[in-house]
């Protein structure tokens, strides 16, 4: 059974993949010259070295802010039931992903979030409370939608970014931290709120821009 912290994993590796298909763009390991490296080449270096440092479960953990046992467990669910596909030549000794192929099946995602979180991840809009704001902050979304509350949706969290609104519980505990470092994760979250608190017309509109998130 797929749990809340196995779509935060899904979401978070998405994201690594969208990375990692700009760095294939730019470098590949063999081009480097260090020596004429010049900044941005440089910066680009660092954040394909971080790139791969994420793919680890520690660097999984850390980046969606749930412990290492967790994120190896969630993982395994994901891979059991083929929203993340590994191939490998040999039995599972350990899990890192980072020595591995694999990929994310999205269109399976996509799949799960329109048809059935508004029945196994529904939620109610709370009282006010300090957080982070989701739903309408999705620009994409708030150009297509006017706001019909006098205050913004949000997941109460404490953070630089903390505004007043209406709370509306995250669909995992740590996902108003993990969006914090990675607009694409908190854009897709935004979303998905959509599809657990959201009206018809509203689902369908988001829909449409998950459709391009996760295409």
């Amino acid at each position: 059974m797929i749990k809340p912290q196995d779509i935060l994993v899904l979401v978070k590796l998405i994201s690594i993949e969208n990375q990692h298909q700009i760095f294939k763009e730019y470098y590949s390991e063999a081009q480097l010259e260090w020596d004429k490296l010049e900044d941005e080449q440089l910066d680009i270096f660092l954040k394909l070295s971080a790139f791969y440092d994420s793919l680890s479960i520690r660097g999984l953990a850390e980046a969606v802010v749930i412990s290492k046992s967790e994120v190896a467990e969630s993982l395994k669910r994901l891979i059991k039931i083929g929203l993340l596909i590994v191939t490998s030549n040999s039995p599972f000794k350990r899990l890192e992903l980072v020595e591995m192929q694999w990929k994310t099946n999205r269109r399976a995602l996509l799949d799960l979030i329109i048809y059935s979180f508004q029945y196994f991840f529904h939620t109610e809009v709370g009282a006010i409370d300090i957080g982070i704001p989701t739903v309408f902050n999705n620009k994409k979304l708030s150009d297509h939608l006017s706001y019909s509350s006098s205050l913004p949706y949000i997941w109460p969290a404490q953070s630089y970014q903390s505004i007043s609104g209406l709370a509306v519980e995250p669909l995992y505990k740590s996902v108003p931290y993990a969006a914090l470092d990675d607009n694409f994760l908190y854009e897709v979250f935004a979303l998905i709120d959509v599809f657990r608190i959201g009206s018809p017309r509203e689902k369908k509109i988001a829909e449409k821009l998950l459709r391009e998130y996760l295409q």
